[in-house]
C-alpha cells in the first residue's frame, strides 16, 4: 500500500512539473522559429527575432515596468517593514484589527482596484497622476501587503530577547533594528520585496487603467501585439522577460537569502 502511495505520489508530482515547465519550454522552442509562422524544428533555429527586443515599441515598454518594479519593491518593502515592526514586534493597541486592514487589498480583485483608483484621480482631478506616479501607488497598493505579512511573521518568531540584550547593552532603537532586527528578519523581508518586484512587473489589471496613451508598461505591449500577431518576436519577448526575473529572484536569494524564510534557518 506504502509503495503504491509513494508512485501515485511521484507520478503526480511528475504531472504537475510537466504542467508547469511544458508551457515554458514551448515558448522557449518557438522564439528560435526560423520563420515567422511559429515552428519547433530544432535544427533550423535562429537567433534572429532578438534583437527586435532592442525597438522601441519592446524596449520601452519593458525599461518601464523594469523601473515600476523596482522602485515599487523598494517602496513596498520599506513601508511593509514599518507596519510589520508596529503591528507584529511593538503590538500597538489593536494590532490585530490594524493588520487585517493592512491586509485586507488582498482580498480584492486587482480590477476592482484598478476602477476605484480611476475613479478617485478622476474626482479628485488628480489626473497628472496617471502614468508613472499612478502605477507606482496603485502597484504600492498591491504589493506592501505582501511584504508586511512575510516581515511580520518574520517578527513574530523573532527572539525579544536579543533585542532586550542589545538594549542593556546600550544600543539605542536604530541600532536595534538595524544590527538586530533587520538581519534576522532580512530572508523575510527580501523575499516578500522579490514577491513584490515580480508582481509588479507582471501585472495587467491595475495597469491597464493607469497607463497613458504612448506610455505603456510590457504586460500590455504583449496583450496589445497578440490581438494582431502570434510571432515568434513575441515568444523572444516572453523568454527575455522570464530570463529578467530569474536574474532578479537570483539577486534577491544572494542580497537577502529568498530561499531562507520557506526552508526554515538563516543565511
Amino acid at each position: 500500500m506504502n509503495r503504491l502511495l509513494t508512485i501515485l505520489f511521484r507520478a503526480s508530482l511528475i504531472a504537475i512539473l510537466a504542467f508547469i515547465t511544458l508551457p515554458l519550454l514551448v515558448v522557449v522552442a518557438a522564439s528560435f522559429s526560423p520563420t515567422s509562422s511559429v515552428t519547433f524544428w530544432p535544427g533550423d533555429w535562429t537567433f534572429q527575432w532578438y534583437p527586435a527586443l532592442l525597438e522601441s515599441r519592446w524596449l520601452d515598454p519593458f525599461l518601464l515596468s523594469a523601473e515600476l518594479a523596482i522602485i515599487v519593491s523598494l517602496v513596498s518593502g520599506l513601508l511593509g517593514v514599518l507596519a510589520a515592526h508596529s503591528v507584529a514586534y511593538q503590538k500597538c493597541p489593536g494590532h490585530a484589527a490594524i493588520m487585517s486592514f493592512l491586509l485586507s487589498p488582498m482580498a480584492v480583485p486587482q480590477i476592482v482596484k484598478g476602477v476605484a483608483i480611476v475613479l478617485f484621480l478622476s474626482s479628485a482631478g488628480l489626473y497628472k497622476l496617471l502614468g508613472t506616479p499612478g502605477l507606482v501607488m496603485a502597484h504600492i497598493v498591491l504589493t506592501m501587503p505582501y511584504v508586511m505579512r512575510m516581515a511580520a511573521t518574520a517578527m513574530f518568531n523573532f527572539d525579544k530577547r536579543l533585542d532586550r540584550a542589545a538594549r542593556i547593552l546600550g544600543a539605542g532603537p536604530l541600532q536595534r533594528i538595524r544590527y538586530v532586527l533587520l538581519p534576522l528578519i532580512r530572508s523575510g523581508l527580501f523575499s516578500g520585496m522579490a514577491f513584490a518586484f515580480i508582481i509588479s512587473f507582471n501585472n495587467i489589471p491595475l495597469s491597464v487603467f493607469l497607463v497613458r496613451p504612448g506610455q505603456t508598461t510590457l504586460p500590455i505591449a504583449v496583450i496589445n501585439h497578440l490581438e494582431y500577431s502570434l510571432d515568434p518576436v513575441l515568444a523572444a519577448v516572453n523568454v527575455a522577460s522570464l530570463l529578467f526575473v530569474l536574474g532578479t529572484i537570483i539577486l534577491f536569494e544572494k542580497i537577502g537569502g529568498f530561499s531562507a524564510h520557506f526552508h526554515g534557518g538563516s543565511k
